[in-house]
């Protein structure tokens, strides 16, 4: 989709999840027959025009100001990722080279000094390419795995044992195409984000289904229940953080909380990995 369409119909989505009520708007008695705020009121929030607002939504209007896209991200109450997403849209179309499919020798000895911590790097595309011994056991083998394999929307929506570790694997779907969607925006054009994307499109009705929400957020910070077989149960904290001076790549780390059954089912793993 071309990027102002690209816009217009994400738009349309956030203002549909709105309700006159969430905005402190009065209802006039009228029946509405649309789901969300309507055009009108969301342009008298944004300050800006109707028919402006309508041309925008409608991906007829290029060239937007910072003051209009303020106006319209602080109106539809958009979270910091969802203004990134609105800006890099209406921005011209740059072509920014993604991150090195590699690490530094340092960043893979510091994943091997964490014994207990299932950690890995993951790529622009969430997909694995650094990882310790403890991400293998209590994941899976990325050793053993094609590169096109160890990737984060090939485990959540086509990887059928992976999926089956996670008490709910929908939250980590959602975070997936979440995320992709938001790195297309940052990487417009790039032939990798735009194959993984259309390849997952083409293959997962569930994928195509969440696209379609055009939710958007970054790798932050969750709490995921597993399932494992060789351990049980067990609840880790999942943390992604930045790599500074690394493009695109992020360390990802899982671990418990202190004294509880999952730190010591954790403890037992790493004992097994070793």
């Amino acid at each position: 989709m071309e990027r102002w369409a690209e816009l217009g119909a994400f738009l349309r989505s956030r203002r549909g999840r709105l309700t006159p009520e969430d905005l402190g708007i009065r209802p006039t008695g009228n029946r509405r027959r649309v789901t969300g705020l309507r055009r009108e009121e969301l342009a008298s929030l944004a300050n800006i025009g109707v028919d402006y607002y309508t041309r925008l939504e409608q991906g007829r209007v290029h060239g937007v100001s910072r003051e209009v896209l303020e106006g319209v991200a602080d109106a539809l109450r958009l979270s910091r990722d969802e203004r990134e997403y609105l800006s890099n849209l209406s921005s011209p179309a740059r072509t920014t080279p993604l991150g090195p499919r590699t690490v530094r020798p340092a960043l893979q000895h510091l994943l091997d000094s964490t014994p207990e911590t299932p950690a890995y790097v993951i790529g622009p595309l969430a997909d694995v390419i650094a990882w310790n011994r403890l991400a293998c056991t209590m994941f899976t083998d990325f050793d053993a795995l094609k590169a096109e394999d160890r990737n984060w929307s090939h485990f959540l929506f086509i990887d059928e044992d992976m999926q089956a570790l996670f008490d709910d694997p929908m939250i980590g779907r959602k975070e997936n195409v979440a995320f992709l969607r938001l790195q297309l925006s940052r990487h417009p054009g790039d032939p990798d984000i735009t194959h993984l994307i259309e390849h997952m499109l083409a293959r997962s009705t569930m994928f195509r289904d969440i696209w379609a929400t055009y939710d958007v957020a970054d790798k932050a910070h969750n709490h995921f229940l597993f399932h494992h077989p060789l351990v049980g149960d067990l609840t880790l904290a999942f943390q992604a953080a930045s790599l500074p001076g690394e493009p695109g790549q992020m360390l990802i780390t899982y671990t418990a909380e202190p004294e509880t059954r999952s730190a010591a089912a954790l403890r037992e793993l790493a004992e097994i990995a070793h």
